[in-house]
């Protein structure tokens, strides 16, 4: 059986993307921070039955299994970056309403990206900013008569990486295609054109232009700056592939910023909606595009016909330590009637985020709040895979008996049952080379 990240088939120190951090980590942890190191560390110990594990066993036939733990990191472990993005499709299809969603997509220039990353502020600012101009234009959309009392809502998710391992913060803004009263009913917005996708960017410039902090990179103060921020975003077409593209393409580029509209999901096609979310929280890194060459460097297949990339051990660890995102930030929010504190949230919702439970015997004292509920290793097999873990091949039940969090503990347990295998340490890093010193 896997680990307790559910999809894993087989052992991380299996796969290739664990041999080439084992590879070329020492090169590299010298100088990494306290953050990075503990997240390469919590990689190797992931789905590894020395450092903890859930005994499990059959009912029928007494068949013990073992399930290891998972890291559950943001980054760096592709099996675990993939069970937050079923987690948050789960969670965005059993909550999000009957009606259409549409996907917009907002790219920032060059000269802006490692801005936003060193201070996340800046891009949860271009985040507000991009969900409001939305909800605007949806406004402003059916006349100024339905201008007032509408309240709309969206889901942003942040993205730091590209399909080719690149350094490209951008967002994934799943926007409803209708607005709520103050009595929480629905009403219906138009669907946008492409000269309602220039508009909704160009408030956004134009707005960022105006909040856009002091002591920040620099904004393009004239319209020839504003061409040059827009030579670095878009490519021009050459003369062999100017064919005529479609009137309806839904894409727009002002000053280096690129807003895409054109996905969108029907109010009744809850898979679609679900394959968005997840698209959106997924992870840097897939180990199904990740293969090793014959000469020992490492090939990455990125998405379309873009050519692969061949790195090394040791650039392909500084890269993907890269695109990790910035510790104690959200990646998923919920705005407007979607958001927690929405006074309108309970009327537009499907469920709620936690299951009611019925306390058996009355309390003086008010409930605590309750948390949203993660899902567990069983119901993510289920979801990914379709099948029961807790269906035994005999035909009997699974039930769990003990929990094991203690190393010490594990490698007991793992040594009566003689399985304890040798660990596989990283090597240590090495100091340079110096000439010896003649005395």
């Amino acid at each position: 059986m896997a680990g307790e990240g559910g999809y894993r088939r087989r052992r991380p120190e299996d796969t290739v993307l664990y041999e080439a951090v084992r590879r070329g980590w020492p090169a590299v942890q010298g100088s990494m921070p306290k953050r990075l190191r503990e997240e390469v560390r919590r990689y190797q110990e992931c789905g590894q039955l020395r450092y903890g594990f859930v005994e499990v066993r059959c009912e029928a036939c007494r068949a013990l299994t073992l399930v290891a733990f998972s890291c559950k990191g943001r980054g760096l472990c592709p099996s675990c970056a993939t069970r937050r993005a079923i987690e948050t499709g789960v969670h965005v299809e059993a909550t999000l309403p009957f009606v259409a969603h549409r996907q917009w997509t907002l790219s920032l220039p060059r000269t802006l990206r490692l801005a936003v990353v060193k201070q996340p502020s800046l891009l949860k600012l271009v985040e507000t900013t991009l969900v409001r101009a939305v909800w605007r234009w949806q406004r402003t959309s059916r006349g100024r008569g339905q201008r007032a009392g509408l309240h709309g809502g969206a889901v942003a998710m942040v993205q730091y990486f590209g399909s080719r391992l690149q350094l490209t913060p951008h967002l994934h803004v799943l926007v409803p295609e209708a607005a709520w009263d103050e009595e929480g009913r629905p009403v219906e917005v138009a669907a946008p054109d492409d000269a309602a996708v220039e508009a909704v960017l160009k408030r956004t410039v134009r707005q960022l232009a105006k909040r856009w902090p002091e002591g920040a990179p620099p904004w393009a103060e004239d319209e020839y700056e504003a061409l040059q921020a827009e030579a670095v975003q878009e490519r021009l077409s050459l003369e062999v592939d100017a064919a005529p593209h479609s009137s309806q393409r839904l894409v727009a580029v002002v000053q280096g910023f690129s807003l895409h509209a054109g996905t969108w999901v029907h109010g009744n096609d809850r898979q679609g909606l679900e394959r968005l979310a997840r698209y959106g929280a997924r992870g840097p890194v897939a180990e199904s595009r990740l293969t090793r060459r014959e000469d020992g460097r490492y090939e990455y297949a990125p998405k379309g016909d873009s050519p692969p990339l061949v790195l090394t051990a040791e650039v392909l660890v500084k890269r993907l330590l890269a695109l990790l995102p910035p510790p104690r930030k959200h990646l998923t929010t919920f705005h407007g009637v979607y958001g927690p504190a929405s006074k309108l949230r309970s009327r537009v919702v499907r469920a709620p985020e936690v299951a009611t439970t019925t306390p058996t015997e009355p309390s003086a004292s008010p409930a605590a709040p309750q948390k949203r509920t993660r899902l567990d290793w069983a119901t993510l097999q289920a979801r990914t895979f379709g099948e029961d873990v807790w269906a035994c091949p005999c035909g009997g039940r699974r039930t769990v008996l003990a929990v094991v969090t203690s190393r010490r503990t594990a490698e007991e347990v793992l040594q009566n049952l003689g399985m304890l295998t040798p660990r596989r340490a990283l090597p240590q890093s090495q100091a340079p080379p110096q000439l010896a010193l003649a005395l």
